[in-house]
């Protein structure tokens, strides 16, 4: 999620290739909603600070991960961990 426009996610998704969706909130409301809006994050901009979150097929939140500056983000292993984690069977699943 960004708060840029719609226009321009849909050219970075098309640009990286990817199935995924990428959310647009050129307001912030989303963003202020989830306390993950930088202000001025970058001069003269408010930008997203970098948040990872998983949901389940229920639309509960089961793992996040929010950095405090842009230029850091969740890493891949630690993602997957998460994942791994949530898995049915896996060590956090819960039976």
């Amino acid at each position: 999620m960004s708060v840029d426009p719609p226009d321009v996610s849909r050219r970075l998704r098309d640009k990286l290739a990817v199935r995924f969706t990428f959310l647009s909130d050129p307001q912030g409301q989303l963003l202020d909603a989830l306390g993950i809006r930088h202000r001025e994050g970058v001069p003269g901009r408010d930008i997203a600070f970098p948040t990872s979150i998983l949901v389940d097929e229920s639309g509960a939140i089961r793992w996040t991960y929010q950095s405090d500056t842009y230029r850091q983000r969740a890493r891949p292993e630690e993602v997957f961990a998460a994942l791994e984690r949530l898995a049915p069977g896996g060590p956090g699943a819960g039976g």
